[in-house]
């Protein structure tokens, strides 16, 4: 099935900014912003990362317009860019298993690689999953 012509524009965006969002670093930006307007230094200090590793992925959410800036003085306050991002953002999140406080919802499946031998002494790596009963 193909995506019209007159869609595409509006869907390039769409699948660039679920790409950004689908990064764990840009994703715990994006949780952290869904609580409110925080400074860089106060992202960087809530996800345990440096500010300039910080800085250079604010710079891509702000390009595709996920958050939006404030400045006062010298210090720049970042925000989510609208509900639709916090309403995507807390949509990523549940499928993670996760409110956007880090709370909530267990994880549909958790996988493990592992590394087993082959009846003929090889390597093989595979996926394992837990099985998540219902609640109920």
């Amino acid at each position: 099935m193909s995506v019209p012509d007159t869609l595409l524009p509006d869907f390039d965006r769409m699948v660039e900014a679920l790409r950004l969002m689908g990064h764990p670093l840009r994703l715990s930006i994006l949780r952290t912003l869904a609580k409110g307007e925080h400074a860089v230094g106060d992202i960087a200090e809530q996800t345990g990362q440096g500010l300039s590793l910080i800085s250079q992925q604010l710079a891509l959410l702000r390009k595709a317009g996920l958050v939006q800036t404030r400045r006062e003085a010298k210090q720049v306050f970042y925000a989510l860019a609208g509900h639709r991002v916090r309403a995507i953002a807390q949509s990523l999140n549940g499928l993670a298993g996760q409110g956007m406080a880090g709370e909530g919802a267990e994880p549909v499946a958790a996988m493990r690689r592992v590394s087993l031998k082959s009846d003929d002494g090889a390597r093989v790596s595979a996926a394992l999953f837990a099985r998540v009963e219902p609640r109920g």
